[in-house]
């Protein structure tokens, strides 16, 4: 029965050396109704709602891409475009953002 800690031991360093799985983004085209910004993240209003069931979208302040987003999310509203945004999870009903685009129409 020497096979079986082998084995287990062999299970036990495949799961460490494996990557988690990713999930998979949730993409949301809309237009910008508004901007906020609050103390943990900025949130993009948008005409639709997310696959989390609100059309406020979060993006979070610790993020390495935050001004970014942040600024195509102003560039989006000022010029009247629409945005594509790029859902990783959810937080109850808050959409919590990857990344997002500013639409050439």
């Amino acid at each position: 029965m020497r096979i079986v800690p082998v084995l287990f031991a062999g299970i036990g360093f495949l799961a460490a050396v494996t990557p988690p799985a990713q999930a998979a983004l949730t993409v949301v085209h809309g237009r910008v109704v508004n901007l906020y910004a609050d103390p943990s993240d900025f949130v993009i209003e948008l005409d639709v709602a997310g696959a989390c069931g609100s059309k406020f979208f979060h993006i979070q302040r610790n993020r390495a891409n935050f001004k970014e987003v942040t600024a195509v999310s102003l560039t989006a509203i000022s010029t009247g475009k629409t945005m594509t945004l790029f859902v990783e999870s959810c937080a109850g009903d808050r959409n919590i953002l990857s990344h997002g685009a500013v639409n050439a129409t």
